[in-house]
Protein backbone atom coordinates (compact mmCIF):
# COMPACT_ATOMS: atom_id res chain seq x y z
CA UNK A 1 0.00 0.00 0.00
CA UNK A 2 1.37 3.24 -0.93
CA UNK A 3 2.00 6.54 1.52
CA UNK A 4 -1.29 8.73 0.31
CA UNK A 5 -3.48 5.26 0.73
CA UNK A 6 -2.24 4.37 4.28
CA UNK A 7 -2.09 8.38 5.32
CA UNK A 8 -5.72 8.00 4.44
CA UNK A 9 -6.35 5.11 6.32
CA UNK A 10 -5.21 7.23 9.64
CA UNK A 11 -7.22 10.65 8.86
CA UNK A 12 -10.51 7.95 8.32
CA UNK A 13 -9.39 6.64 11.97
CA UNK A 14 -8.66 3.17 10.84
CA UNK A 15 -6.88 0.88 12.26
CA UNK A 16 -5.65 -0.75 9.35
CA UNK A 17 -3.37 2.25 9.03
CA UNK A 18 -1.35 0.80 11.86
CA UNK A 19 -1.15 -2.08 10.92
CA UNK A 20 -0.22 -1.07 6.79
CA UNK A 21 2.33 1.04 8.55
CA UNK A 22 4.14 -1.54 10.25
CA UNK A 23 3.79 -3.79 6.94
CA UNK A 24 5.69 -1.09 4.61
CA UNK A 25 7.85 0.70 7.21
CA UNK A 26 8.50 -1.92 10.55
CA UNK A 27 11.69 -2.79 9.20
CA UNK A 28 12.82 0.54 8.25
CA UNK A 29 11.69 1.78 12.03
CA UNK A 30 13.21 -1.16 13.65
CA UNK A 31 16.51 -0.09 12.02
CA UNK A 32 16.82 3.34 13.10
CA UNK A 33 15.50 2.48 16.63
CA UNK A 34 17.84 -0.37 17.17
CA UNK A 35 21.02 1.13 15.68
CA UNK A 36 20.39 4.17 18.50
CA UNK A 37 19.59 1.39 20.85
CA UNK A 38 21.67 -1.87 20.24
CA UNK A 39 18.69 -3.56 22.04
CA UNK A 40 15.70 -5.13 20.22
CA UNK A 41 13.36 -5.17 22.54
CA UNK A 42 14.17 -1.63 23.39
CA UNK A 43 14.07 -1.04 19.68
CA UNK A 44 10.21 -2.67 19.16
CA UNK A 45 9.32 -0.16 21.79
CA UNK A 46 10.52 2.59 20.01
CA UNK A 47 9.23 1.90 17.02
CA UNK A 48 5.61 0.63 18.81
CA UNK A 49 5.79 4.50 20.47
CA UNK A 50 6.21 5.72 17.01
CA UNK A 51 2.74 3.80 15.56
CA UNK A 52 1.12 5.26 19.07
CA UNK A 53 2.09 8.90 17.74
CA UNK A 54 1.46 8.99 14.49
CA UNK A 55 -2.35 7.97 15.82
CA UNK A 56 -2.28 10.21 18.01
CA UNK A 57 -1.22 12.85 15.74
CA UNK A 58 -2.47 12.26 12.39
CA UNK A 59 -4.79 13.84 11.75
CA UNK A 60 -4.27 16.85 12.30
CA UNK A 61 -1.00 16.48 10.47
CA UNK A 62 -0.97 15.08 7.09
CA UNK A 63 2.73 13.95 6.27
CA UNK A 64 4.31 14.64 2.56
CA UNK A 65 6.66 11.35 3.07
CA UNK A 66 4.97 8.83 5.50
CA UNK A 67 8.64 6.65 6.12
CA UNK A 68 10.27 9.86 6.98
CA UNK A 69 7.16 11.33 9.45
CA UNK A 70 7.51 8.02 11.44
CA UNK A 71 11.25 7.60 11.04
CA UNK A 72 11.41 11.38 13.00
CA UNK A 73 9.01 9.81 15.45
CA UNK A 74 10.93 6.26 16.00
CA UNK A 75 13.97 8.00 16.22
CA UNK A 76 12.92 10.39 18.71
CA UNK A 77 11.25 7.50 20.81
CA UNK A 78 14.37 5.77 20.58
CA UNK A 79 16.40 9.09 21.87
CA UNK A 80 13.41 9.33 24.60
CA UNK A 81 14.26 5.32 25.35
CA UNK A 82 18.31 6.24 25.14
CA UNK A 83 18.15 9.02 27.49
CA UNK A 84 15.91 7.24 30.08
CA UNK A 85 17.92 4.46 30.06
CA UNK A 86 20.97 6.47 30.73
CA UNK A 87 19.84 7.85 33.39
CA UNK A 88 18.93 3.93 34.78
CA UNK A 89 22.96 3.92 34.17
CA UNK A 90 22.39 1.00 31.09
CA UNK A 91 22.89 3.15 27.83
CA UNK A 92 24.12 1.68 24.89
CA UNK A 93 27.10 2.22 22.86
CA UNK A 94 25.40 5.45 20.28
CA UNK A 95 25.66 7.24 23.72
CA UNK A 96 29.02 8.74 22.83
CA UNK A 97 27.52 9.89 19.16
CA UNK A 98 24.22 11.17 21.15
CA UNK A 99 26.48 13.05 24.35
CA UNK A 100 28.93 14.64 21.41
CA UNK A 101 25.46 17.16 20.12
CA UNK A 102 23.25 16.56 22.99
CA UNK A 103 24.16 19.91 24.25
CA UNK A 104 23.51 21.99 20.96
CA UNK A 105 19.70 20.48 20.00
CA UNK A 106 16.84 21.74 21.09
CA UNK A 107 15.36 20.54 24.57
CA UNK A 108 12.77 17.93 24.46
CA UNK A 109 10.22 19.85 26.54
CA UNK A 110 10.04 22.51 23.62
CA UNK A 111 7.46 20.59 21.08
CA UNK A 112 8.49 20.72 17.31
CA UNK A 113 5.03 22.14 16.59
CA UNK A 114 6.59 25.20 18.78
CA UNK A 115 7.45 28.67 16.60
CA UNK A 116 10.78 27.65 18.16
CA UNK A 117 10.69 23.88 17.83
CA UNK A 118 10.21 24.88 13.87
CA UNK A 119 13.05 27.50 13.72
CA UNK A 120 15.34 25.11 15.42
CA UNK A 121 14.78 22.81 12.71
CA UNK A 122 14.59 25.05 9.72
CA UNK A 123 18.71 26.45 11.53
CA UNK A 124 19.47 22.52 10.82
CA UNK A 125 18.54 21.96 7.75
CA UNK A 126 19.57 25.12 6.69
CA UNK A 127 23.23 24.19 8.35
CA UNK A 128 22.72 20.55 6.26
CA UNK A 129 21.95 22.08 3.42
CA UNK A 130 25.15 24.25 3.37
CA UNK A 131 27.22 21.48 3.66
CA UNK A 132 28.67 19.58 0.68
CA UNK A 133 27.58 16.47 0.32
CA UNK A 134 30.10 14.53 1.17
CA UNK A 135 30.17 16.65 4.33
CA UNK A 136 26.27 16.00 5.03
CA UNK A 137 26.11 12.40 4.33
CA UNK A 138 28.81 11.82 7.43
CA UNK A 139 26.98 14.41 9.43
CA UNK A 140 23.45 12.51 8.65
CA UNK A 141 25.42 9.23 9.29
CA UNK A 142 26.92 9.72 12.77
CA UNK A 143 24.46 11.94 14.25
CA UNK A 144 21.02 10.24 12.75
CA UNK A 145 21.88 6.70 11.64
CA UNK A 146 24.41 6.42 14.78
CA UNK A 147 27.30 4.91 12.24
CA UNK A 148 30.66 4.77 14.29
CA UNK A 149 33.63 6.18 12.93
CA UNK A 150 34.81 2.84 11.64
CA UNK A 151 31.38 2.25 9.72
CA UNK A 152 31.69 5.67 8.18
CA UNK A 153 34.96 5.82 7.07
CA UNK A 154 34.34 1.98 5.68
CA UNK A 155 31.25 3.27 3.41
CA UNK A 156 32.71 6.09 2.59
CA UNK A 157 36.60 4.75 1.99
CA UNK A 158 38.15 7.28 4.27
CA UNK A 159 40.52 6.60 7.38
CA UNK A 160 39.18 6.64 10.92
CA UNK A 161 41.09 9.28 11.66
CA UNK A 162 39.93 11.18 8.89
CA UNK A 163 36.09 10.85 9.38
CA UNK A 164 36.96 11.84 13.11
CA UNK A 165 38.49 15.11 12.38
CA UNK A 166 35.73 15.98 10.03
CA UNK A 167 33.52 15.16 12.80
CA UNK A 168 35.06 17.49 15.28
CA UNK A 169 34.90 19.95 12.60
CA UNK A 170 31.57 19.72 11.52
CA UNK A 171 30.50 19.96 15.41
CA UNK A 172 31.99 22.72 15.79
CA UNK A 173 30.87 24.45 12.56
CA UNK A 174 27.25 23.38 13.55
CA UNK A 175 27.85 24.89 17.34
CA UNK A 176 28.62 28.03 15.18
CA UNK A 177 25.74 28.01 12.97
CA UNK A 178 23.38 27.28 16.32
CA UNK A 179 25.25 29.92 17.81
CA UNK A 180 24.43 32.45 14.80
CA UNK A 181 21.43 31.77 14.87
CA UNK A 182 20.75 32.29 18.15
CA UNK A 183 20.45 28.89 19.70
CA UNK A 184 23.59 28.81 21.92
CA UNK A 185 24.81 31.70 24.07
Amino acid sequence: MKDPDIISLFLQRSEQAVAESKLAYGGYLRAVAGRILQDPRDAEEAEADAYFKAWGSIPPEKPQSLKAYLGALCRNAALDLLRKNRRQKRGGGTETAFCEIEDMLCSRDVAEETAEGIAFSQAVNAFLGALPKAKRRIFVQRYWYFMTPQEIASDNYMTRQAVNTCLMRLRRSFAEHLEREGFLS
